[in-house]
């Protein structure tokens, strides 16, 4: 399944609401967790992507 970044990012905000909206703590333990596991994927996607550094002196 593709889940674009804008999907996530709804997936995300849903899920942030749901467990402010419950006062069960196995629910927001649910919650929190496929959060964490959304922002580890997210991280790791970013870390193999290219990165460019460099001071542009040409101004």
């Amino acid at each position: 399944m593709n889940i674009t970044s804008n999907d996530q990012a709804i997936i995300e905000q849903a899920l942030k609401v749901a467990a402010a909206q419950t006062t069960d703590y196995q629910e927001i333990t649910q919650y929190e967790e496929v959060l964490k596991k959304m922002s580890s994927s997210t991280m790791s996607a970013k870390q193999d992507g290219f990165r460019y550094d460099y001071d542009d002196y040409s101004i």
